[in-house]
């Protein structure tokens, strides 16, 4: 499962922190753990076959299985099971080789698949399963085939929504280590639901996880070209969650996306999540929130 937001504020200085910690992990070709922020990045791992390089999540709960030592392996995960294994890490200063650590619980904040350069000989392996009997897979529907009736085959998606996002914000709550003040209800909004849509099934069909679009379109790009004029926008994402109360849990549980929801300048809302049984998480949700 993961979780990623997004909003449109200028870099504050603990995230340029954290970037420059990614970059010295990726410039000794090692992953590094910060436990100061239980912050996890890997520059290249390999998920079912696919790859994918600047990955970062938060880990929440892991069991360390093992630290075998020797020479470095490769950096891979299995979605499967969450078993993680990592060839080398550096973790306090100190580098421990081939790693096995059982992720509990994790939120995914970026990763970006790498595709294959025009005329390579080896190019990467799509993340598709070997069906028995041949069949044609069904990708997923567009944003025009969404409605919030219907999206992910969930009873009551939209009011469901609704109702525990304003349940959240009907108090006060606490997003990480900041104290947010209860805020005023929010209203669905189709033309943000629509954006959303596009969104949960662009990554769905095309099997990404991140808030850039594959052909780089930004979320705000996304919002905009929905027909919503906006002053304020944020946007939420999510990954293998299979109900409405499991990704509010996790979002709420995250002081990012906790914070973008508890945030009082948006009034609007729209949430779509869509499924592809041929990607790799299945489930893909998109919360975009507003303010015309």
């Amino acid at each position: 499962m993961g979780w990623h937001m997004e909003t449109a504020p200028p870099y504050t200085a603990r995230w340029l922190a954290v970037w420059a910690l990614c970059a010295a992990a990726s410039a000794h070709g090692a992953s590094a753990f910060d436990a100061s922020i239980n912050r996890l990045f890997i520059t290249a791992v390999s998920v079912n076959g696919a790859n994918y390089q600047n990955v970062s999540a938060t880990v929440n709960s892991f069991t360390l299985l093992g630290v075998d030592g020797g020479t470095a392996g490769a950096d891979t995960f299995n979605p499967a099971n969450n078993l993680l294994t990592l060839g080398s890490v550096v973790y306090q200063g100190t580098t421990y080789t081939n790693v096995r650590v059982q992720l509990n619980s994790f939120t995914l904040l970026a990763a970006t698949p790498v595709t294959p350069s025009p005329g390579t000989s080896t190019p990467v392996t799509p993340v598709t399963p070997t069906p028995t009997t041949p069949t044609s897979p069904t990708p997923a529907p567009d944003s025009g085939a969404l409605t919030a009736a219907n999206t992910c085959s969930l009873a009551n998606f939209q009011a469901d929504l609704v109702a525990l996002i304003n349940q959240a914000r009907a108090t006060s709550q606490v997003c990480g280590s900041t104290a947010y003040p209860a805020a005023p209800s929010v209203a669905w909004n189709s033309k943000l639901f629509d954006a959303a849509a596009g969104h949960s099934a662009d990554m769905a069909n095309q099997n990404y996880f991140s808030h850039t679009s594959l052909d780089g379109r930004t979320f705000d790009q996304r919002i905009t070209a929905a027909g919503y004029a906006w002053s304020n926008i944020g946007e939420n994402i999510a990954a293998g969650q299979s109900s409405v109360s499991s990704v509010m849990s996790g979002w709420m549980a995250s002081p990012g996306h906790c914070a973008n929801i508890m945030n009082n300048r948006f009034t609007e809302v729209g949430v779509a999540c869509v499924i592809n049984n041929s990607a790799t998480y299945r489930s893909y949700w998109t919360m975009n929130l507003g303010r015309p």
